[in-house]
């Protein structure tokens, strides 16, 4: 950049999932070491960026919105890109003029190019160097973050379009996500949260030193973090070895993220899940056995087509048996390009709402009696806020961010980013209430 010549801005706004968030890491290390500063706001920044998401049609409304409502307040001349998955789906060039450059998930790397592009004052790699750093994080401001293992996805649920957006699965080199896990610990990282479209696969067609039981292991062993935990762990893909190494590695916390999806065995063929009820019903047997004090989050789809009331009936009475701690429950999105988009029995709106409501109040009274066991008990919490009042908000080993509850601290003496312990006073369906000890 030319002496003197003032900084170009931006702000950057993630839509979707934990993923997008590691992806926006990467694209705000680009333009930070292109020259480019962070703006207070989108509307006085010259370069608006919007990370979006694909998934599901809620979330694909959600994305264009915001880039409506960015583009109404947006300042004359500045640049609007459209980021992440919803172009890689989609050619949106002539149904959203709003945007100015479209920029797939996997072309993130040409950001900077297309500045230059046009015109902008943005710094030139140096000879033979690259033009990010190797390690595309930011430094935390938060006491967690998200570890991406893999890319992509070979399950093809019928449902999902994943796999489309996302291309095959790829697992990420091992020893870089261990230094980078260690740059995270030595900035500040307490819990590491290890992501992936599905992390079971991790390693797949690899050597044995490169499986999810050996990324375990090292990153138990060769970083300084206190907590690692596990999310998407999809149930035909849980080998016996990471059960162990679970078991019996403290760093790890005793919780697994296992979507199901469904329990009814005609659902779980036609969702192309890979797993029969039996299956699933044995594997929480031993993981429950082999792992005292367990946690298990789960997620399902309701409405998806061909689910009768039975079925539905059958789901509900294998929620109340199996008593996970969380549940996510999902409404049935008709993706086109995926199988199910196509399938007879499409369930009508109404019943989906109704069904959901119901399996929701079903799960809300399960997780209080679960929560309720812990009144009057000491927890380990990990700090993450402090409001004006002197109020913390932190989570524990059982609580993962964004998707389960909280602990809420009264009078807390305490800075976020620290472990403390607390006394649980009272409880609701998601959130514990305590005092710090």
């Amino acid at each position: 950049m030319a002496t003197g010549e003032k900084s170009k801005t931006y702000f950057l706004a993630t839509l979707g999932c934990p993923k997008n968030e590691v992806d926006s890491e990467a694209l705000e290390v680009a333009l930070l070491s292109a020259g480019l500063l962070r703006a207070d706001d989108s509307r006085s920044a010259d370069l608006i960026l919007v990370n979006s998401c694909g998934f599901i049609n809620d979330a694909k409304v959600e994305t264009i919105q915001t880039v409506l409502d960015l583009h109404q307040d947006r300042k004359e001349g500045s640049v609007l890109v459209m980021c992440g998955c919803l172009p890689a789906r989609y050619n949106l060039t002539r149904s959203l003029d709003e945007v100015d450059i479209f920029l797939p998930w996997n072309k993130h790397h040409e950001l900077i190019s297309k500045l230059r592009d046009l015109g902008w004052p943005v710094n030139r790699p140096a000879t033979g160097g690259q033009s990010v750093p190797s390690i595309k994080r930011i430094k935390p401001a938060s006491a967690f973050s998200y570890l991406r293992i893999s890319e992509g996805c070979d399950n093809r649920c019928a449902y999902c379009a994943i796999p489309d957006i996302k291309g095959p699965f790829k697992s990420n080199s091992f020893q870089e996500i261990v230094d980078e896990a260690e740059y995270l610990c030595q900035n500040g990282v307490r819990e590491l949260i290890l992501i992936g479209q599905d992390t079971t696969l991790y390693g797949k067609n690899g050597p044995e030193e490169t499986s999810l039981t050996a990324l375990l292991k090292a990153l138990s062993v060769d970083t300084s973090c206190d907590w690692i935990r596990l999310m998407y762990a999809h149930p035909a893909h849980l080998t016996d070895e990471t059960i162990s190494v679970m078991a019996t590695t403290d760093k790890i916390v005793k919780y697994i993220d296992l979507p199901l999806q469904h329990i009814n065995d005609r659902l779980l063929k036609r969702m192309n899940r890979k797993v029969t009820r039996k299956q699933v019903e044995s594997l929480i047997a031993k993981l429950r056995e082999r792992i005292p004090n367990l946690v298990l989050r789960t997620t399902f789809i309701v409405g998806f087509p061909g689910e009768t009331d039975q079925d539905f009936a059958e789901l509900l009475d294998f929620c109340e048996t199996a008593k996970f701690d969380n549940v996510g429950i999902f409404k049935y999105s008709p993706e086109e390009g995926t199988p199910a988009y196509s399938f007879k029995g499409r369930v009508i709106e109404e019943t989906i709402d109704e069904r959901y409501l119901t399996l929701l109040d079903i799960q809300n009274m399960i997780s209080y009696e679960i929560l309720n066991r812990r009144l009057g008990n000491t927890e380990k919490v990990l700090l993450h806020e402090i409001d004006s009042k002197g109020v913390g908000y932190g989570r524990t080993w059982f609580q993962a961010p964004e998707v389960d509850g909280q602990v809420i601290v009264e009078g807390c003496k305490s800075q976020p980013g620290e472990f403390v312990d607390v006394l649980v006073e009272r409880s609701d369906a998601y959130d514990l209430f305590a005092k710090e000890r």
